[in-house]
């Protein structure tokens, strides 16, 4: 499947002085319906799943015709959920390019002799939403391998880049340990969650626990049990004790390990982002055989510190196939937060992004009236767009030069990301790039279908109701996109009063 397909139309534009029937005349023979009708298979499946026409919005566009076949209520503002990540995405693969990274510095805040540094380490965050690890330790070792041993002074964490959340962890729906509600910061390791990696080991028949990242000042007590069972939950329980004492903090890991359910994982976020990214530097850095002797604290680059070496992050054209395939919250504020910065300078606030991200907009000549914007995750509950919106973007997009670096960033259905097990043994495996939306109360799903023949369309769906049940939504998308597959067949059924 191609990852790219230009369209060689603009969209054009219908006199608004056409009567009634003969805009639906026209409108007929373009191929498009009245917002007032749905094709039977979907109107059977809201049916069959007790959710009314009026909490539907559906748009359909054929990529190489000017309107859309299907649009039902696509100007009616809905909560798109992640779905909305696509504007932060395709916004700023365009304006600031699929090679743009984010730079993380480390300064030296004295004189370094014979490996000895007479001050403070500093390390400046640049908004590298993709630090790892791994990553880490290699900018560490290269540190270590430039001659620097030990650290008289302290360890300085600069987050100065971007200002200070506007929220809290649990604002959002109160679990504050969940990692997708991590908040972004100028300076984050492995998104500043705590994951307890846990694996069997057979021929001694315990169980091996340790920390991704390593935390210098964080404990793990293993006390978890190694069943000889089948991988069912009832058979394979974890728990986490967290007990914090000071800046140390004890966790312990009990419950049973089901001997088949091989490696498993716990994350959570356990930890304030500097101390969270002070004890990740400071436990690769003295497995590395170096020292730091003072303490870890926020502060910023003091005037006269030396830059001693820069890690630059993945290009964005990476990051964005990590935020759009898993849907990665924390990415995409830290994202749209770098949009702002770019185009207004440190620090990044919330209101700049939002701001550059509706200027970009206006240059492109795209008129949302109805968008709230938000942070630009989705993770919220006043983000609004319409379908019709979303999908005249997708529409631009497709046109665009970044158009292939977007549609790879896309979960492939049946095949990657959050679309890996839906239709996993159907012929629409592998025919169709989308992003996922999913919060109480509404489901999303926009981007692009082949269907059998071979033709591509754009796709935007929403479904919003308080009450909604997300597997009952997920199947009325499942309805859309086999009628999409096969060829968006035009046989349609008026939809009925509200029941």
């Amino acid at each position: 499947m191609p990852l790219s397909r230009p369209s060689p139309h603009r969209p054009r534009r219908r006199s608004v002085n056409l009567g009634f029937w003969a805009w639906a005349l026209l409108g007929t023979a373009a191929g498009f319906c009245l917002a007032a009708e749905l094709p039977s298979e979907i109107d059977k499946a809201l049916r069959l799943h007790k959710i009314e026409p009026d909490d539907l919005s559906l748009y359909l566009r054929e990529v190489t015709e000017a309107n859309p076949r299907l649009a039902v209520k696509t100007e009616v503002a809905r909560t798109p959920a992640s779905t909305i990540k696509l504007l932060t995405t395709i916004a700023a693969l365009d304006r600031l390019g699929p090679d743009y990274r984010w730079h993380t510095r480390a300064y030296l805040g004295g004189p370094l002799v014979d490996g000895r540094l007479e001050g403070d380490l500093i390390i400046q965050g640049g908004g590298d939403p993709s630090l790892r690890p791994q990553d880490l330790w290699r900018f560490l070792w290269e540190m270590r391998a430039r001659g620097l041993v030990t650290v008289s002074g302290d360890l300085v964490i600069d987050n100065s880049a971007f200002e200070p959340p506007e929220t809290t962890r649990d604002a959002f729906d109160g679990k504050a340990l969940d990692p997708y509600n991590a908040l972004p910061v100028a300076f984050a390791v492995n998104f500043q969650a705590t994951q307890i990696e846990v694996l069997p080991e057979p021929s001694t028949r315990s169980l091996r626990a340790y920390l991704v990242p390593p935390l210098a000042n964080v404990t793990l007590v293993n006390q978890a049990r190694l069943v000889q069972a089948p991988c069912r939950s009832k058979h394979h329980r974890l728990n986490l004790a967290v007990h914090q004492t000071g800046p140390a903090t004890n966790l312990t890991l009990t419950g049973s390990f089901a001997s088949e359910c091989g490696q498993d994982s716990i994350s959570r976020l356990l930890l304030d982002p500097v101390s969270h990214a002070g004890d990740a530097v400071q436990a690769l850095w003295e497995g590395l055989g170096g020292t730091i002797s003072g303490g870890v604290r926020e502060g910023t680059v003091p005037n006269g510190a030396t830059l001693f070496h820069t890690l630059d992050s993945d290009e964005l054209a990476l990051v964005v196939r990590d935020i759009n395939k898993w849907s990665n919250n924390l990415m995409t504020r830290t994202l749209f937060l770098t949009l702002g910065m770019e185009r207004f300078g440190r620090p990044a606030t919330l209101a700049k992004g939002r701001t550059a991200v509706r200027d970009w907009l206006t240059e492109q000549g795209l008129d949302f009236p109805e968008l709230v914007i938000d942070n630009g995750s989705g993770l919220s509950r006043e983000t609004r767009i319409s379908a019709g919106s979303l999908g005249r973007l997708l529409g631009w997009a497709y046109s665009n030069p970044e158009m292939s670096e977007l549609t790879a960033s896309l979960p492939i259905i049946g095949v990657d990301g959050t679309l890996h097990g839906r239709f996993k043994r159907d012929a629409l495996r592998g025919q169709a790039h989308l992003k996922t939306g999913t919060l109480r109360g509404a489901t999303g799903l926009a981007g692009f279908v082949d269907d059998a023949a071979g033709q591509r369309w754009i796709l935007v769906s929403f479904i919003n109701n308080p009450g909604l049940q997300g597997w009952r939504g997920k199947a009325v998308e499942d309805a859309i996109l086999r009628w999409v597959y096969a060829g968006a067949p035009w046989e349609t059924k008026p939809t009925q009063a509200p029941r």
